[in-house]
């Protein structure tokens, strides 16, 4: 019985004990949590009131409004730097860390062994090192800028009350800011815009190697009919390889299976930007006017900064310059300041060369260095770094080593004459001035309140090797080096005769002109050509005419694709739901659209298909892992289209009966994609289904947890590669502007992922509603919220 009672009372007990432990159990997750918060929160940005900031030479006013916009009121240059790196530092200290230290190879000593690979990869260009030798060379100008900032950033991460929050997650601490730091900024620009094509390079060497000359020109187009240079020069199309070249007839390896490869996988890489300009004689004011969308991975937060400099001079005049600095830097990056507006797109040069050596070296041409690399948790590690000829060796193959030269390696592709932009008073000025700045290969466009525009390459270059030579060749280490090309013999174009530049990472200028930039991987042109007819279609433009373009999604490329597979849906009654998809297309990639997806996907999965089965027997089984294939590249596509053409037997892939059957089974092979395989209807397969926008923080792609609290919301986009308006699921258009030199007030500047790194800050994601909806903000700064006062 006693037993009984006490089981009894234990029954009784638990109902009310539950209730009990949940609320202990939710009283320390409360607890815990509130302490998380209170950590957080003691590490936001200060955005009102007064600071002391150290090496002032006079009183200096930061504001900010709505978006966060900072705005800088200051008497002199220096003192801006100071301020702009004071207030980096405040909202995205972490980020600029990870910039430094991504350039660097400097990931482990942050995040332990899971960094160390990549480390080794960056380590062996001994940035840090080249940079810190290139800082001492610098003008005393440009010393002072980088210093100033230096002292601001440190000020602004000493000022917060807690290290950031990101480091409480990681457990780290934050290391002071250097001079060095900002040029390692720099320095991951080359990487982030150059790395691609760099890779890129080496395959095409390798191929040609392979294939020899004239497979390799009609495997690697260098243009064709989507061109739209500047120039409006042509180039002559390659010849199709006749059977004795290439006969898929004859017994070769097989490619990999079709269907092991989703069209994720497949994916034509988008690395760019636009920009274009009409100049007075097309407006209906007589002032040029510019836009810009540089086209980059998207996170939160944003790449850049955005950035109000004024600067009283001595007779009460003000210089006010508005744009975009990048965090870990003290410039514009982009902007106008009143008399003069410029942007940018990445400039696809030849900016690199792979070195093949020989087995026997000479000794006097080699230096070895030892790189220590610190890791979290784990004692350091050494890694032992060969130079030829100050260029690293940084891939073998089969006993076979190369080395790398490249333009980021030398300490004269470095400084700070960028920043000159803030002076600029005309279209040739600002372009000497981008000529001579240090800084990864742009197409500059710039326009001015007099009514001119003008487009050149900003950035050193160096001199180019004839294209027999250079292009898609591996160079010997009797090749000669590069010199610096003068600035007087830089190619450009100032005041066209049309009112109209243009340019999206294609081909800008033929001949000896386009001899002074090389070749380093051009995208396809698709893109500039819509522009460029967009602009051609309206005699006098508006900034809003402009700015339209920016979302331009009507599919002219993806069209031709259409209208090559309609014909054959048509013919096969087993298609006949894909055929009145296509129908049903408005010939736009809209979000709501299937028809799109449907010729996109047939399209990459073609272009794949036929990429392996003309490459593998050249280059064998590589080109079925995924890790060493070969990929195809944006020009492959007038390859590909003239076979489509043509229908050589023997360039037709094996086991196909024709061409119709190829092209029916990729486009078999993109329905159970997009179906699923049979678990969706394909009416609901849309472009946005898959094209959903995914703008993540950093830390929530390492904590998917974190993801609701940091991440963007996510939604289905339109926009694609080939037409203007570039929209990926997290990559894309990083910034819009549209600006009329003069017109400030009337400008728009918009940008995804907010201004601010801190989720508790007012700013974190601001003004991101506004760019996913595609609702233009102002350039300049509004109403000042927030006030800091500097002495």
């Amino acid at each position: 019985m006693a037993a009984m009672n006490k089981a009894s009372t234990t029954k009784r007990r638990a109902p009310r004990l539950l209730p009990s432990l949940l609320i202990g159990a939710s009283s320390v997750f409360l607890l815990t949590g509130l302490s998380a918060w209170l950590a957080v929160r003691a590490s936001l940005p200060q955005i009102d009131g007064s600071i002391t900031l150290p090496g002032l030479a006079a009183p200096l006013s930061l504001e900010r409004d709505a978006l966060g916009t900072a705005v800088l009121r200051g008497e002199n240059r220096l003192d801006l730097a100071r301020g702009l790196g004071y207030l980096h530092a405040q909202e995205r200290f972490f980020e600029m860390d990870l910039t430094r230290r991504s350039a660097a190879g400097e990931l482990s000593a942050l995040f332990g062994d899971k960094a160390l690979a990549r480390d080794k990869e960056r380590r062996v260009h001994r940035l840090r090192a080249r940079l810190t030798e290139r800082l001492a060379q610098m003008s005393a100008a440009d010393q002072s800028l980088l210093n100033a900032y230096a002292d601001g950033v440190n000020a602004g991460l000493s000022g917060l009350h807690l290290r950031p929050w990101q480091y409480l997650i990681l457990r780290g601490e934050p290391a002071a800011w250097t001079a060095v730091d900002s040029l390692l900024v720099v320095g991951e620009m080359f990487w982030m815009l150059q790395g691609g094509s760099i890779d890129a390079g080496f395959e095409r060497a390798a191929l040609r190697e392979r294939a020899g000359d004239a497979l390799f020109d009609w495997l690697n187009p260098r243009g064709g009919h989507w061109d739209a240079a500047l120039d409006a020069s042509p180039v002559k199309p390659a010849t199709l390889p006749g059977p004795a070249l290439l006969d898929l007839r004859k017994a070769q390896p097989s490619p990999a299976p079709q269907a092991a490869r989703s069209v994720q996988a497949v994916e034509e890489q988008v690395l760019g930007s636009n920009n274009w300009a009409v100049a007075g004689s097309r407006s209906a004011d007589g002032r040029a006017i510019l836009a810009d969308d540089m086209h980059l991975d998207l996170g939160v937060p944003s790449i850049w900064y955005r950035t109000q400099l004024e600067i009283k001079g001595k007779g009460g005049q003000v210089l006010r310059a508005a744009g975009l600095s990048l965090p870990g830097m003290p410039s514009l990056v982009v902007g106008s300041n009143g008399q003069v507006a410029w942007g940018f797109t990445n400039a696809y040069g030849q900016w690199f060369d792979w070195i093949k050596l020989p087995a026997e070296l000479a000794p006097a041409r080699l230096k070895s260095h030892v790189e220590t690399i610190a890791i979290k948790g784990a004692a350091p590690q050494q890694l032992d770094v060969l130079d030829f000829d100050g260029s690293p060796i940084v891939r073998e193959r089969a006993g076979q080593r190369y080395a790398l030269r490249w333009v980021a390696h030398l300490g004269e592709a470095y400084n700070l004459s960028l920043d000159n932009m803030l002076w600029a008073g005309d279209a040739a000025a600002a372009l000497r001035i981008a000529q001579a700045s240090g800084i990864p290969h742009q197409n500059i466009l710039v326009a001015d309140a007099k009514g001119q525009i003008g487009w050149s390459v900003a950035g050193r270059l160096w001199t180019q090797a004839p294209d027999e030579a250079g292009y898609a060749r591996f160079q010997t280490i009797q090749s000669p080096k590069h010199e610096w090309l003068t600035l007087g013999d830089y190619p450009q174009l100032l005041n066209p005769p049309a009112g109209q530049l243009w340019t999206a990472n294609n081909r800008q200028l033929g001949g000896a002109q386009a001899q002074l930039i090389g070749d380093g991987g051009f995208d396809l042109g698709a893109r500039a050509q819509q522009i460029r007819d967009r602009l051609s279609e309206r005699p006098i433009q508006t900034a809003a005419s402009l700015g339209a373009i920016h979302f331009d999604t009507e599919a002219r490329f993806i069209k031709t694709w259409g209208e090559r597979l309609m014909p054959l849906l048509n013919a096969d009654s087993r298609h006949a739901e894909a055929a009145a998809q296509l129908k049903q297309w408005s010939g736009r990639a809209d979000a709501e659209q299937v028809g799109y997806r449907l010729i996109r996907t047939v399209r990459l999965r073609t272009l794949d298909a036929l990429w392996a089965a003309w490459t593998t027997p050249l280059l064998g089984a590589m080109q079925a892992d995924e890790k060493l294939r070969f990929k195809w590249r944006s020009q492959f596509e007038y390859s590909a289209v003239q076979a489509l053409t043509e229908r050589p037997a023997h360039l037709l892939p094996p086991g196909f009966a024709n061409w119709d059957a190829f092209q029916l089974a990729q486009v078999d092979a993109a329905l159970m994609e997009l179906t699923q395989d049979g678990k969706q209807a394909l009416a609901q397969a849309s472009w946005g289904q898959y094209n959903t926008s995914r703008i993540q923080h950093v830390m929530s792609k390492a904590v998917p947890a974190l993801s609701a609290w940091l991440d963007m919301p996510s939604a289905p986009q339109g926009g694609d590669a080939n037409l203007p308006f570039v929209a990926r699921p997290a990559f894309g258009q990083s910034q819009r502007m549209v600006v009329s030199p003069g017109l400030e007030a009337e400008a728009t500047l918009s940008m995804p992922g907010g201004q601010s790194g801190h989720p508790l800050s007012p700013f974190y994601g601001a003004g991101h509603a506004d760019w996913a909806a595609a609702k233009p903000t102002p350039l300049l700064a509004g109403p000042t919220l927030h006030r800091l006062s500097a002495n």
